[in-house]
């Protein structure tokens, strides 16, 4: 170890960053945990480099991103800067301003474009066309592959080859070949991540080659055999635990059983010892466990002998995995393997026919993908002249040390790139810095086993020196302890890919946080059992468990605004109030992202979104799909229909449905022109939008799809329009976003409308997103992203949610199986169309789930270590009991470190964590039930635990419930023919105003006008006067055709209930005692003359109406009973403009009608009240009074007329809320 210098006093490194900064001579690993100040200890070697003499461009600095690359070269920048103010020797002044200099040319990049560097520099060597385009567009990249593949395989389709077919139908099935497709694609990239594909995939057919014995195999010999043998070992151990258990117990007959379950699974043990394979085979699959002795619940070791059964149990669940693992008799086993070569041998000689193909279109458009970099950037860097490797020589004398950032994400292929870049003779020059617990990066054939051997070789001063940064500078002490907590017992080389010891740990470093007792982990769960019935989930908005969980995420978060939690701001270094932006919402995938999205909207909370999976299935992006796809064939029913729909024509389903009356054509399409010349409501709107899609299909003939897309914008309107909608910026981006990726294509070699369709058609079957828009950017939103988008960042408040969702394991479902050192595991399809998986499959199959799980956990590590301050989990369980259930198969283990079996047969998060709390010291509290465990966890860690169930998150919406207040549905039915009468008019009238409005006007109608003006311009905008609907006018009117008998279901609903409270308050007699019982004596005998139905009487809020008449306002209207008036009707002529506010005609009337809850006469004065059943979720006062205020003050104008006496009181009685407010 070279002489590291002592560390000043002032310095705030930790030593072990200060030995990374300075430690050298030597290849270094930097095993560098979350928070650890990685960035900023990397950046300081750089500049304590360049200040004894290195120059920048002698140094090789590889990232894992581009902006990885730009921050770091920023960072060095103003470090730089630094260097220069502060130095006063002007030869090192000078040197460091020569290094400013040389910054932006400098090596600090990510690999690929390093590899770039090497071709540009080196092409001649391997005889590459320097006029080259990367082809850094997926577009064109995903198109020029699927031509490619379809080249290959119709050349094989017209060869009408037998052993093709038969291939063909092993992969695919008898609706598509999509399968066999998707093996050639996913051998090709797996092939492509190592440095020798070819020799990749000829390694696969080699691991079929026929063997005398199933001892030979080296499949079996190296994986299947110590597989196997290691699950009957531990098998014994779980009954020697149950043994031990009863050892000083009087259960004989319980111990001799399980001393005949030991000899029992020692015997197939021996045999597999001995390679005496076929007799171990058959122990193992005729194995099976005697019944458990009965031990009744009275005697004295009960409990002993059920915690033994648990531990056998735990046995035969691995007798299970045993048996799976090798479920062919072994002369089966080897014949299936054999059998299946000539299948392996198809794949891969399809694979490398189409490496050729896809090579020879890419050279024919002069273009490199981002693969290409790497294979031809080692070509070249192997490449030797006279025995000399040219590149690679004068790189290793270039470079004084190669620094690569994420190294735990690297792949062999770019572990070789960089092995022949750097010193190859010891010393070594590699500086690695990474943390293997946040690899994440599977899919992208990063292999984190590079980053584990060297750190365990490192470890003993082998090869290069470990150091490791384990101290947190980000997070709270409480983050950081929970954290610890979860992975002592998850995290293991087994199922994780390293042990989570002392060195793993994280250490708290932010000493400077204030202590608080507010910032402990919580878990939000909600019950999904728990929810309403399925009639009354319309009512309380919330039909799954997608949305109950995101209902708990607005609320919470809502709660902390509005309770002003208190964030600690590390620059002011003092607490403040919680903003929206302070926090951020991390799942695993994008899926419920843009269902999330309208639920935020709905709250009125503001979000920006990273990115949303189903792209295409955004309402706008959907409508200008189904735009494209008629203007290229208007004979397509669907498209056709959802572009008359929407917005850009505007037709309801009643129109639509008179369109199918008037022609009874087979196409959709046909029918409309025959509407064309009918005389109706909408024949000017489809008249209109046929000039349209003929001048759009003849521009598509002749222009590009950009400027196509831009004139139906412009035609439509449509981009102003979703700007109207909620999310409205983001669904422009949207739109924007479209026409960017349709220009893209067309700059490819691909051109017109009907391919852009097919490819568009192709990304949404392979579910891939056609672009990934520009999010609109907002300084106080909560954050919404996947856990792979958080990595690197941080977060105040983090909520990590979906926690139920189960991992992706459909690739251990699929007819083949790929694995990066053994290949290829497929089935075998016999003549019975049975499919055996074969010894490869299964050995194959188990691994890749090992790295699945142990790649899932490393997500919830990166997802848990993004909070600096406050951490949420947030999950959906069936119900508490089927959730403490799952979670008790945790209770009974007895070392720190979760079973394998057991972390393994989980498949959610929740699961997971679930299994780490229940053990410890404060669990049973939270959960308020007595859990036995065979340990108890101590530790520091703090929790809390919190189940939701729908009721409690949203209430029902009953504004406009208050049936007494309504028109009646004979006046609505008259007034509607009314307005229909006087728009057939043809004479002129001198006040068209009024024909466009009913004289006749309910208050209930009436009352959204006196709402926030804001709100009530919105619901005047009609979108484009041309397609204004026929029958709206001036009149409030609902747009819902009423809904047919047959399809309606019987529900009770908010409306229903407010009514039938109604009408008991009218009915109270006030001069009587009012108890609880009086009341629903009163509600029966309604109910017993049909005026109320029987399922409403249990749910009026009887407590609430108790409430009111115990009230100071209730208890004056019975003192007044004798002046009492109830449900008093009422009709008064009022001035047009007095009601609207733009109706500026003279001598107009309006006759206003409406039914007033209650008065009474108290000297000489009317006391005015109305009741409410409305639930307000938040401002229940400023709401209340802005949606009602108009209604009161109409009433209150009427009784005043009618009367000729003043109104001294208005009163509006919220029951619900219990409330009585004063207007």
């Amino acid at each position: 170890m070279p002489n590291i210098p002592l560390k000043p006093n002032n310095e705030l490194f930790t030593d072990t960053q200060w030995q990374a900064i300075f430690d050298g001579g030597d290849n270094i690993l930097v095993s560098a945990s979350a928070g650890s100040g990685k960035t900023t200890v990397l950046v300081r070697r750089v500049i304590e480099k360049l200040k004894l003499g290195s120059h920048v461009d002698r140094l090789l600095i590889v990232t894992f991103t581009e902006a990885a690359a730009n921050e770091m070269k920023e960072r060095i920048q103003v470090a730089l800067q630094d260097a220069i103010n502060a130095e006063s020797d002007e030869q090192k002044r000078a040197h460091f301003s020569q290094q400013l200099m040389n910054l932006p040319t400098s090596h600090i990049s990510t690999l690929h474009s390093f590899c770039l560097s090497v071709i540009r520099k080196y092409y001649y060597l391997i005889d590459l066309d320097p006029n080259f385009r990367l082809l850094s567009d997926e577009t064109e990249q995903t198109l020029l592959m699927d031509e490619a593949l379809e080249n290959v395989i119709n050349r094989h389709y017209e060869s009408e080859d037998d052993i093709f077919y038969q291939f063909v139908h092993q992969f695919g099935n008898d609706r598509s070949d999509e399968g066999m497709l998707r093996l050639i694609l996913d051998l090709y990239r797996f092939s492509r991540a190592n440095d020798n594909p070819d020799k990749w995939l000829n390694h696969m057919v080699e691991s079929y080659e026929p063997v005398e014995a199933l001892e030979d195999y080296p499949i079996f010999k190296e994986y299947t055999k110590p597989y196997i043998l290691s699950l009957l070992e531990d098998m014994i151990k779980y009954v020697e635990q149950g043994l031990a258990i009863i050892e000083y117990t009087s259960l004989e007959k319980v111990e001799q059983l399980l001393k005949d379950d030991i000899a029992m699974i020692h015997a197939p043990i021996e045999s597999l010892k001995q390679n005496q394979l076929t007799q171990a085979f058959e122990q193992i699959q005729n194995m099976k466990f005697a019944r458990y002795t009965t031990v009744k619940k009275d005697h004295d070791d009960y409990d002993q002998a059920q915690l033994a059964k648990s531990y056998r149990e735990m046995a035969k669940e691995l007798l299970g995995n045993a048996q799976k693992s090798w479920p062919t008799d072994p002369e089966l086993t080897l014949e299936l393997i054999a059998k299946s070569q000539e299948m392996i041998k198809i794949a891969v000689s399809l694979t490398k026919e189409f490496m050729v193909e896809f090579s020879q279109l890419k050279r024919q458009k002069s273009v490199l993908d981002f693969n290409d970099l790497e294979h031809f950037a080692l070509a070249i860097l192997r490449h030797e002249v006279d025995g000399v490797s040219i590149a690679s020589d004068y790189y290793c004398q270039t470079f004084d040390e190669v620094l690569v950032d994420e190294y735990q994400d690297v792949n062999r292929l770019q572990e070789t790139i960089i092995s022949y870049v750097r010193k190859a003779e010891n010393p070594g020059n590699m500086f690695m810095v990474g943390d293997v617990k946040q690899s994440i990066y599977a899919f992208r054939q990063a292999d984190p086993t590079l980053f584990i051997e060297k750190y365990i070789q490192f470890a003993h001063d082998e090869g290069g020196r470990r150091i490791i940064l384990a101290e947190n500078f980000r997070s709270r002490k409480e983050v950081l302890d929970f954290t610890n907590l979860i992975f002592e017992q998850l995290m293991d080389q087994k199922v994780g890919q390293i042990e989570y010891d002392e060195a793993a740990q994280l250490k708290f470093g932010f000493t400077a946080f204030p202590s608080s007792e507010d910032f402990h982990t919580e878990l939000l769960i909600y019950e999904k059992q728990a929810e309403l019935d399925d009639d009354m989930t319309d009512e309380f908005g919330i039909d799954d468990k997608t949305q109950g969980e995101f209902h708990v995420i607005t609320n919470k978060i809502q709660e902390l605004v509005e309770q002003k939690f208190q964030i600690y701001d590390k620059k002011q270094k003092k607490f403040r109030d919680i903003t929206y932006g302070d926090c951020v919402i991390l799942s695993s995938t994008r899926k419920n992202h843009l269902h999330l999205l309208d639920i935020f909207a709905q709250k009125n909370i503001p979000v920006q979104l990273a990115d949303a999976q189903n792209y295409f299935q955004a309402t706008e992006v959907q409508t200008i799909l189904a735009v494209l796809k008629i203007i290229d064939n208007p004979l397509q029913d669907i498209p056709f229909v959802a572009v008359l729909r929407s917005p850009i024509v505007g037709l309801n389903e009643k129109q639509l449905a008179q369109i199918r009356i008037n022609s009874k054509k087979e196409r959709f399409y046909d029918a409309f022109l025959e509407n064309l010349s009918i005389s109706s409501g909408y024949q000017e709107k489809i008249t209109h939008f046929y000039q349209q899609l003929l001048k759009w299909r003849n521009l598509a003939k002749r222009d590009s799809l950009e400027n196509l897309l831009w004139t139906i914008y412009q035609d439509t309107g449509f981009l102003d329009f979703v700007g109207g909608m909620p999310s409205g910026v983001q669904r422009q981006m949207n739109l924007l976003s479209f026409i960017s990726r349709a220009k893209s294509y067309e700059q490819s070699s691909f051109k017109g409308l009907y391919q852009f369709i097919r490819f568009i058609q192709m990304m949404q079957e392979k579910e891939h997103d056609l672009a990934k828009p520009v999010s609109e950017i907002k300084e106080n939103a909560v954050q919404i992203m996947t856990i792979h988008q958080s990595k690197g960042l941080e977060f105040p408040v983090c909520f990590v949610v979906d926690l139920a969702k189960k991992f992706n394991q459909q690739d251990f479902k699929n007819s083949y199986i790929l694995e990066e050192k053994l290949g290829m595991g497929t089935k075998f399809l016999d003549e019975q169309e049975i499919q055996y998986p074969t010894l490869p499959y299964l050995v194959i199959n188990q691994l890749k789930k090992q790295k699945a799980f142990s790649e899932e956990m490393r997500k919830l590590y990166v997802a848990l270590t993004r909070a600096e301050q406050k951490l949420y989990l947030v999950g959906t369980v069936k119900d508490k009991e089927s959730m403490l259930k799952e979670w008790q198969k945790a209770a009974m283990q007895e070392n720190t470190v979760l079973s394998p079996m057991l972390r393994l047969n989980a498949d959610t998060f929740i699961n997971w964590i679930g299994y780490c709390l229940i053990r410890h010291e404060s669990f049973a509290k939270e959960v308020d039930e007595s859990i036995a465990t065979a340990m108890t966890i101590q530790h520091p860690a703090k929790f809390g635990i919190h189940f939701y169930q729908a009721d409690q998150l949203v209430a029902p919406e009953q504004n406009s419930s208050e049936s007494l207040a309504e028109t009646s549905q004979q006046e609505t039915t008259n007034h509607q023919a009314l307005d229909e009468y006087i728009q057939q008019m043809t004479k002129a009238y001198d006040y068209p105003l009024s024909t466009k409005t009913a004289s006749y006007q309910s208050v209930s109608e009436l009352k959204r006008l006196y709402e926030d003006p804001d709100e009530e311009k919105l619901n005047k905008l009609v979108w484009q006067n041309r397609w204004q609907q026929e029958t709206q006018g001036y009149r409030k009117t609902s747009n819902e055709l009423a809904m047919p008998r047959f399809m309606q279901e019987v529900k009770i609903t908010g409306a229903e209930i407010g009514s039938a409270t109604h009408k008991l308050l009218q009915l109270i007699d006030v001069t009587q005692p009012i108890t609880p019982n009086s009341l629903h004596q009163l509600a029966q005998r309604l109910k017993e003359n049909q005026i109320l139905d029987e399922k409403l009487v249990s749910k009026i809020p009887y407590q609430h109406i108790l409430w009111f008449f115990q009230s100071t306002l209730g208890q004056r209207v019975i003192q007044n009973a004798q002046s009492l008036k109830r449900e008093v009707p009422f009709a008064m002529l009022k001035e047009a403009n007095e009601i609207f506010q733009d109706f500026d005609e003279k001598e107009s009337h309006m006759l206003v009608h409406g039914v007033v809850d209650g008065y009474f006469i108290e000297n000489e004065q009317i006391i005015l009240f109305d009741f409410k059943t409305d639930y307000f979720k938040n401002n229940i006062e400023e709401t209340a009074k802005e949606r009602y205020y108009g209604q009161l003050k109409l009433y209150s104008q009427a009784l005043s007329q009618a009367l000729q006496l003043p109104v001294s009181e208005r009163k509006l009685v919220l029951l619900t809320h219990q409330k009585i407010l004063d207007f």
